[in-house]
Formats: structure tokens, C-alpha cells, sequence
């Protein structure tokens, strides 16, 4: 909207980036594949061979518009401050190994000094089904409950493409396996609400859909499409929750499975409905899905001096009450047995909050490794020494910045 007075300088959001950017058009064929767009067959070899090809080539670029934001964004994000300290990972993912006792514990120090910690279980945990690779099908997962034991989380998130890889009885298992080990889940028939440093926290998690697009007669999983780029997606659900959501709880956290995967930036597309998001009182917005790392963005609402584009998320609502938020677009993978540096390296981000919305960031990296033939989730400063774990750790301090990390 074009403002008055202190909003004078804003433009129509409809004129300015992220609603406004140059399209990429020399493209690999395979970066332009989209599985979460759900408009192609996975049946169809032609397309499932370019798929496997962006598993491991990814697509590094976006538009010029996108790649200036984030390099001006990078700048201006600050470091923790005061408040409630929350911590996210990103996927835990099905790996086939026979011993968990140590699986995540070398990890666990990154999340020292979080209130509350939160990631995205994207594997059922059902003892009902076979948890050998593929035996549910090509792109199906199950994992041993015992994988459960060692994870350093407080939520987990449960709604995911792959939350029905096992039915509903595999579903059903899953949430009664993660309850009996103390978590909490969300995003399965109910969104979360927790205590936090004596403040609540809401935790409304929300998929973009469901693999072979199967769905449940018997669960709600809060599915939005938000990859169907060119429609107008239905954000009214999510509206209405994060409404109920601040009249309830002091902080309000959208956790999102979204995005396109192995993409080290998220289309505008995404920037678009994130700020629709947080214009509807999310505090924090979280994504996970890419299996890579995407840059943040912090966002101004009702900041009249910081105008909207290039560099800046900025907001005006009705009520006009000026606060801050944050979107951490993806934070890859807590875990993974994906063939390439940047799949196997996610971060641990910790944001703190207070009652004028997010004071500050942290990110911490994690890799995935093998060690005497078990795998581990490790700091990355662990594997420091390695080049090619150098150089990863290079171009993800360089993608992100290093003004908020730990």
C-alpha cells in the first residue's frame, strides 16, 4: 500500500522485490525440476533421471534481484540477544545402520543454552514395518524407533512428505513412539503449545503435500501446496491458527516443510508467502524440505524507516504494532545419508526472542559422517582440516554470514 505520512516512501509491494525480480533462464535442464510442484509423474524415466541429477548437482543460482537481497540481508542480521532461546534443526532422515547409542550425541553440545528444541522427524517410526531400504516402496521410509533415543530435541515436527510412507498404522506408531520418549509432537491432528523459560511458545507446523500425493482419511496433517508457483495459495488455515496461536501463547512459530529441494536459495515465490506469513503474526518462520541450507531473512513489521525491497523484509498491518521477526528458509539436513557436502551439512540455528518479536540469530553447522562404520551427526568444526569439509564450511559461512554465527 502506498503510504502516508512515515510510509511515504514505501512503494505498492506489488512493485518491489520480492513480487518483482528477473527470471533465470539458462538453466540445466535438471535445475529445473520440481518434485513439490506436484505437476509431473515420478513413473516417467525422462524426468526421474533429471531428478537424481539435481540430487547431486543442485542448483546454486537465483535471480540477480534474490542474490543482491541476501548479500545486503547477510549484513544486517544480529547476533543472539535477550530472551527465550529456541533452538531448530533441520531433517533427521532415515539411515539404515545397526547400532544408535551415538548417533547424535556428538551433536548435542549446539544446543546448549536453548530453552527449547525443535526438529523435523522426516521417517516414520513404526516397529509394525520393515525398515529395510525401498521395502515400502522407492521413495518410502521407515526407520527403527530406536533411532529415536538419542535425538536432542524437545518437539518434533511430524507432518512431512513422507509422514504416510507407512499408512496410517505406521503414522499412529510414530507419534506413540515419540510421546513414550518424552517429545512432543506437532503437526499430527493437533499444533503444539509449550512452556518455554516460563513463556509459551505455539508451534504450528504445516507440509506442502504428501509423497504420490496419497492422503488420510483418518489425520488432519495441515497441508498447504506452497509449491504450486502461479496459484494462489490457501494460507487461510494458517491465518487462523497463528490468530488463535497470539491470543494464547507469547511467541508463535510456523514450522514449514516447503521449498524446492537441493536449491541454495528459495524461489520468490517463497520470500512472497513467508511475508504473508509473518504479516499474519508469526514471530519466527522455519522451514525445512531442500535438504540444503538457505539464507534468512530478518523482518521489520510496522518499521516505517525500513523501506520494502531489495535488502529489507518489511511489513505494515492493520494494527500497526511494531516488532521483528525472523524466516529461516531451510536449515538442511540433522542427519542424512545423501551422497553430496552440502546435503550432509545443515545447521542448528538458535533464535531469541521477546516481547518485541526476534532480539538476535545463531547458526551453528552440523555434518553428517561415517565413523568405523557407524554414522554420526558431528559439529562441522569436528571435521575441520578436511579440504573438502573446509571448503564446505567456507561457502556456507559465506552464504549465510558470519555476523550471527556462534
Amino acid at each position: 500500500m502506498v503510504g502516508c505520512g512515515p510510509y511515504a516512501r514505501w512503494p505498492e509491494p506489488t512493485d518491489a522485490f520480492p513480487h518483482v525480480f528477473t527470471p533465470v533462464t539458462d538453466l540445466e535442464p535438471y535445475e529445473d525440476v520440481r518434485w513439490e510442484t506436484e505437476t509431473w509423474d515420478t513413473t516417467d524415466p525422462t524426468m526421474t533421471g533429471l531428478y537424481v541429477q539435481k540430487a547431486l548437482f543442485h542448483r546454486p543460482g537465483a535471480p540477480v534481484e534474490e542474490v543482491e537481497h541476501y548479500a545486503t540481508m547477510r549484513e544486517a542480521l544480529p547476533p543472539l540477544g535477550a530472551g527465550v532461546r529456541l533452538a531448530f534443526a533441520g531433517d533427521v532422515m532415515h539411515i539404515d545402520q545397526q547400532s544408535w547409542a551415538t548417533y547424535t550425541t556428538p551433536a548435542h553440545g549446539l544446543f546448549e543454552g536453548a530453552d527449547l528444541r525443535v526438529g523435523n522427524l522426516e521417517t516414520p517410526t513404526s516397529p509394525d514395518h520393515s525398515t529395510e531400504p525401498r521395502a515400502l516402496g522407492l521413495y518410502a521410509f521407515n526407520a527403527p524407533p530406536e533411532m529415536l533415543d538419542g535425538l536432542p530435541f524437545d518437539v518434533l515436527q511430524l507432518n512431512n512428505n513422507h509422514s504416510l510412507d507407512a499408512g496410517d498404522l505406521g503414522l499412529e506408531n510414530t507419534v506413540a513412539e515419540v510421546e513414550a520418549r518424552g517429545f512432543v509432537p506437532t503437526g499430527v491432528d493437533a499444533q503444539a503449545r509449550v512452556e518455554a523459560a516460563g513463556e509459551t511458545v505455539a508451534l504450528l507446523a504445516y507440509t506442502w503435500g504428501l509423497n504420490d500425493q496419497r492422503r488420510s482419511d483418518v489425520h488432519e496433517l495441515f497441508i498447504v501446496p506452497f509449491g504450486h508457483i502461479g496459484e494462489d495459495i490457501p494460507l487461510d488455515r494458517i491465518r487462523e491458527q497463528v490468530a488463535e496461536a497470539r491470543d494464547a501463547a507469547d511467541h508463535v512459530v510456523v514450522l514449514l516443510h516447503w521449498g524446492f529441494e537441493y536449491e541454495y536459495y528459495p524461489d520468490p515465490h517463497f520470500l512472497v508467502l513467508a511475508r504473508e506469513i509473518v504479516a499474519a503474526g508469526a514471530d519466527l518462520v522455519v522451514g525445512e524440505g531442500p535438504h540444503v541450507v538457505q539464507p534468512p531473512e530478518l523482518c521489520h513489521v510496522n518499521q516505517p524507516d525500513v523501506v520494502p525491497g531489495i535488502g529489507t523484509c518489511s511489513l505494515r498491518t492493520d494494527d500497526g504494532e511494531p516488532r521483528t521477526a525472523a524466516v529461516l528458509y531451510s536449515l538442511g539436513n540433522f542427519g542424512t545419508d545423501m551422497f553430496t557436502l552440502p546435503c550432509q551439512v545443515g545447521i542448528v540455528a538458535t533464535v531469541s526472542l521477546d516481547a518485541s518479536g526476534v532480539t538476535g540469530l545463531g547458526w551453528e553447522a552440523v555434518a553428517s559422517i561415517t565413523e568405523a562404520g557407524e554414522p554420526l551427526v558431528v559439529p562441522l568444526t569436528t571435521m575441520a582440516g578436511d579440504p573438502d569439509y573446509d571448503a564446505e564450511a567456507a561457502r556456507l559461512e559465506a552464504h549465510l554470514g558470519a555476523g550471527w554465527k556462534r
